[in-house]
């Protein structure tokens, strides 16, 4: 009998619908299709909502549109609102701009390992490749990129036989674009840190409060591939903020955030 975790796959998106019809068609040519599929959207305009309905009507595993008002890069608060609706045991999180590899959800799911949480890697599809990458056969399209010299990370691009798994305590190459957590680990840090506004360290800072609690980073190459597509750089306005909310969560070896994923969950009884 496997014992084998069920899978919430929570993909973030903003305004990018072309970007997330692709990931969401590389997502039904999985060869272990998740138990649910949660896009965390947030503001997008109606194209993304619209192209979401019509891929989501032809799917036989629960799905779900999360959406918020544009008041900027909310991507915390977003994702937290999104997890509160998960109903599996396992999430794992990917980006509407990031195409996975067609074992990128069954690796997912022989990697994970309770007491630690998955850090994935990613390959870099640019600018030229990013047109096309994800339109049609996945093996043609990083073929394409690789040999026009549009694919970076290429170390990264190709599966491996095995995987190669360690665990580290640094929070170095810590991306939200793929990690797989246990759901309840999520619930003990009280998820995401909606202090966090404006692009960055939000998803290390979890990392880091989670590592604080007891979950090991668990860092896995050669298997749960995914492929970045290129796009202008977000501001990093914010950064200087983000950067001290890290440090605080690593100086003093914070555990939970005060403004985070219980907000949205429903009461406990009594």
């Amino acid at each position: 009998m496997s014992t084998a975790p069920g899978i919430a796959l929570i993909i973030n998106t903003f305004n990018q619908p072309d970007y997330l019809a692709r990931v969401l068609s590389a997502v039904t040519r999985q060869t272990r299709l998740p138990d649910e599929v949660l896009v965390a959207d947030d503001g997008s305009g109606d194209e993304t909502r619209q192209g979401f309905a019509k891929w989501a009507a032809a799917q036989t595993f629960r799905t779900d549109h999360v959406w918020q008002k544009n008041e900027g890069f909310r991507r915390s608060r977003i994702l937290n609102q999104t997890i509160a609706r998960v109903g599996s045991e396992y999430v794992v999180f990917l980006d509407g701009d990031t195409v996975p590899h067609p074992r990128f959800v069954a690796d997912h799911r022989l990697l994970a390992v309770r007491g630690s949480f998955v850090q994935g890697h990613r390959a870099l599809i640019e600018q030229q490749a990013a047109a096309e990458f994800g339109k049609g056969d996945f093996v043609a399209d990083r073929s394409r990129a690789l040999w026009s010299r549009q694919l970076r990370g290429w170390a990264n691009a190709f599966r491996w036989p095995i995987a190669f798994k360690r665990f580290r305590a640094d929070l170095r190459g810590i991306r939200g674009c793929n990690l797989g957590i246990w759901r309840a680990d999520l619930l003990r840090v009280n998820g995401y840190n909606e202090a966090f506004t404006g692009w960055g360290r939000e998803d290390a800072e979890l990392a880091a409060r989670l590592m604080n609690s007891g979950v090991r980073r668990r860092n896995a190459r050669g298997w749960a591939l995914c492929y970045h597509l290129w796009h202008p750089p977000a501001s990093r306005a914010g950064l200087p903020a983000n950067d001290g909310l890290l440090a605080a969560a690593i100086n003093e070896s914070q555990q939970r955030c005060e403004l985070g994923l219980d907000q949205y969950l429903p009461p406990q009884p009594a």
